[in-house]
């Protein structure tokens, strides 16, 4: 009997060290708490099953028990800082990322505005004309010159291509009129194409005299409606063209 009570009062005595400190919400504050807790209640058992032996014993073990609980306590705690902290590492990397979409967005369509404007002033820039003489289409020196500078530029911007209208004076049938201004702008066709421009780029429209301005009396006149009209356009109005003349 006084064993018992004497079992009893320790491990009343080690339980009532780690209740009296302060009570802290932090984990790692006072480790000291679980040991004292584990070894007043391993000694308590020790004590009942085997004695002052097993009282020393049982409070041993009940130590390494705490203490073992206090770590993992503390392991516990950092785990969840550690995930609450890439919870908001990842909040934070998700809103740089919607922002990088945005900003991107936006760049994408400032390209595409400064891209269309870019070829609009390339099309003002290289739109020309190529004169023929009377009933013919054949190209002269210069003219098959600048038509290969024109194409060695044109070749590597991708979505362009170059329209070619073909006009005649007003002398002669409609019939002859229009196949003499196509056979001008086949002509000149050829020779972009000779130049490294793909003929899948080049639209030829064969318009007669259909717009002529000069009467057969006007001589100068006529000389500048025998022409192939060159112009850069866009994918969309090439294909507009192409089907306007089907």
């Amino acid at each position: 009997m006084r064993k018992q009570i004497l079992v009893l009062a320790v491990g009343a005595l080690l339980a009532q060290t780690g209740w009296t400190r302060d009570k802290s919400d932090d984990p790692k504050a006072h480790p000291e708490k679980e040991q004292s807790i584990g070894l007043g209640s391993g000694a308590a058992i020790g004590a009942l099953a085997g004695g002052p032996v097993g009282l020393i014993i049982g409070a041993a073990m009940g130590g390494w028990l705490g203490d073992r609980f206090h770590h993992e306590k503390v392991a516990r705690a950092e785990s969840e800082q550690q995930a609450g902290a890439a919870q908001a590492q990842a909040a934070s990397l998700g809103q740089k990322l919607n922002a990088t979409e945005q900003q991107l967005t936006t760049s994408e369509a400032q390209l595409q505005n400064e891209r269309n404007a870019h070829r609009d002033d390339v099309a003002r820039a290289v739109a020309l004309d190529v004169h023929f003489r009377t009933e013919d289409s054949t190209i002269d020196g210069a003219d098959e010159q600048r038509l290969a500078e024109l194409a060695s530029f044109i070749a590597p911007l991708d979505g362009t291509v170059i329209r070619l209208d073909g006009h005649a004076d007003v002398r002669g049938t409609t019939k002859y009129n229009d196949a003499l201004s196509t056979a001008r702008a086949e002509s000149v066709r050829d020779v972009l194409v000779r130049a490294g421009m793909p003929a899948e780029r080049i639209v030829v429209t064969g318009e007669g005299s259909a717009d002529a301005t000069a009467t057969d009396q006007d001589v100068d006149g006529m000389a500048l409606d025998r022409r192939v009209a060159v112009t850069v356009v866009g994918l969309d109005d090439a294909g507009r063209v192409a089907r306007e003349n089907q």
